[in-house]
Order: structure tokens, then sequence, then C-alpha cells
């Protein structure tokens, strides 16, 4: 990490996350001069812990974090276990604040300015937590949950930097086991799903059940659609299925953006009275309209710009296609 300060809600400059951690402006853990251990407390993170589902957990992994810190590596498994459980910490904690100041009805009460910085703030996990302490900064919006919101996310940042700078220093694969090894199948074929393009087990000449996550993008489902098709060293008929489906569902948000102007409703999500998320329909003579249109146009952009990118790659794909040479 090169950032040695961090800007709290109030402007003033905090203890640079480098230091926080045990970094050396070098980068090396300096456990002398400030003990890691002591910074991954659970008192470093009072809000974080006042919302926890299971703080005797979520201390467990943030010991798991304050070795690899310490060690200045960490297996790739236990950096995902790690960061799983903290975000999810993180999630729900904000989601918690929030609820003091938006659920039951109290969004529409908020000032406007208040409302769009809120829109600007998805924080789900501890990567959300940088460009959120960003825009929370910047901001010179002034209520009571713009303030509580500045004060977690100060909290957390320096954890969130040092997880993210943790990234760099993962080791693949897990750590060798001590018992006798378990032996390999001789029969197991491995191959390239067309669709996510994961090395994945075939079973009866056709990918084995998988989940799937968009390749450059990260959202996942439960299941691939590839399970349907052969493996990519053998055939191209799942890459072709995928390429139409990115045409598409390019062609249907095209043809949105084309006419954005006649767009007359807007489905988006809010959350009710009991917290929960449902669909809300915002039309043209409501006061919350201008947003929520910025809000569609900048969504629709983005989903094209990716819609393009996975086609180029995918079509290079399918240009450059060979069939696997028998063995």
């Amino acid at each position: 990490m090169s950032n040695n300060k961090i800007i709290d809600g109030t402007g003033k400059t905090q203890a640079g996350a480098v230091e926080h951690f045990g970094f050396s402006d070098a980068g090396a853990h300096s456990a002398a001069s400030n003990p890691v251990t002591g910074v991954m407390e659970l008192a470093s993170y009072p809000t974080l812990v006042k919302h926890s589902k299971d703080s005797a957990h979520l201390s467990h992994w943030l010991g798991v974090l304050a070795d690899g810190v310490a060690a200045g590596q960490i297996r790739n498994v236990n950096y995902n276990d790690a960061k799983q459980v903290v975000s999810r910490a993180v999630g729900d904690a904000w989601s918690a604040i929030r609820g003091v100041y938006f659920y039951n009805g109290r969004w529409q009460s908020l000032p406007s300015e208040v409302q769009e910085l809120d829109h600007t703030l998805n924080v789900y996990g501890l990567h959300d937590v940088l460009a959120a302490h960003k825009r929370l900064v910047r901001s010179d919006a002034q209520h009571e949950a713009v303030e509580a919101m500045r004060s977690f996310a100060t909290e957390v940042l320096p954890l969130a930097l040092a997880v993210a700078d943790l990234k760099s220093k993962i080791v693949k694969g897990r750590a060798p086991s001590a018992g006798p090894s378990k032996p390999e199948n001789p029969n197991k074929l491995v191959k390239t799903c067309p669709c996510c393009f994961r090395q994945i087990a075939v079973v009866r000449d056709k990918m084995a059940l998988h989940g799937y996550e968009r390749p450059g993008q990260g959202w996942q489902t439960a299941s691939c659609p590839g399970i349907r098709f052969k493996p990519l060293e053998v055939s191209t008929e799942g890459l072709v299925w995928l390429i139409s489906t990115f045409e598409e569902r390019l062609a249907v948000n095209q043809a949105a953006w084309k006419r954005r102007d006649q767009l007359d409703s807007i489905l988006t999500q809010r959350r009710n009275r009991a917290g929960d998320r449902e669909l809300v329909k915002v039309t043209r003579d409501m006061p919350e309209w201008a947003m929520e249109f910025r809000v569609w146009c900048a969504q629709t952009e983005s989903e094209i710009r990716s819609l393009q990118s996975d086609l180029k790659r995918c079509n290079k794909r399918l240009a450059e296609w060979k069939p696997e040479k028998a063995e």
C-alpha cells in the first residue's frame, strides 16, 4: 500500500493504514513497533462487532488475517474464507446503520442530497468500503445519517485496505497435509467449460454440475449453462450459444438505450418496512424520477460496455478455436 494517510469524515488525517496494520513504508511487517494482533482485535471495530451475528467467528477470521499480515503471505483458501466472513459482517453492519435512517418510510423524508448520495453507496462487503469512503469524504451532504455512514466507513477502512494489500501476497492452494495423501482418480477427465471457461470435470461427455461466474465480471449463479454442452476442446456448441445469448442481451439493452427518452417508468429495489428488498415502480411524475433515471442510464451504459467486451473476447476465442488433437 502506498497511501499513508486516511481522511475521515471530519477532514482530519488519521494514522496511515500502512502503519496501522504493521507495514513499514517498504511494505514489510514491523511487529516490534506495531503488533498486528492488537489491531486485528474486535475492540478496533466496535460498530462491526455491535452488528455482528457471531463475534467469536469474526474474531477467529480477523486472527487469520492478522497471521497473514504478520507472515507476509496467506493461503488462498484462508484469504477467501476470511474475506467472506468479514465482508458479510461489514454488509450486515452497513445495512443496520442504514436501517435506522432509511427504512420504515424514512427514506422519502430525507433531503434530496442525502437520497442521491445513498444511491451511490452500495456496501455489501470490504471491497465496497474503499469507494464508499471516497464518496462520503467528497460529499457536502450534512445529515446524521451521512455522519453515521462516514463514521463506519472510516472505522473499517484500514481493515479494507489491509485485506486489499494481502491479495498480492496470496499463496495458491491449501497448506500441505500432514496426513497420508488421497489417491487421485486415474479416470477423472478435466476440460474447459465453454461458458465460464474454467477447468471442470467431464461426466458422460458433458461438463459436470458447477456454478457459473461471468468471466471478468464476478457475479455468480448456482448452475452454469455449460453443463448442457461438451467441453470447449471438443466442440464450439456451448461457445456459440453463449455468444448468441450475449448478442440478444446487447440488442435488448441498446434498444432500451435508444428509447430512453420515451421511458415513462423504472422498476427499482427499495427496502420495505421489514428491511427486505422489494421492487418499486417509479414514474415520471414522482419526485425521485430524475435520480432514478440517472441511475438507470449509468447501469444500462455499464451493461452495454460489459456485453461488448464479453462478445469481443468470446468471438476471438471462436475465431481461434481448433479441436483438441486426439491422444
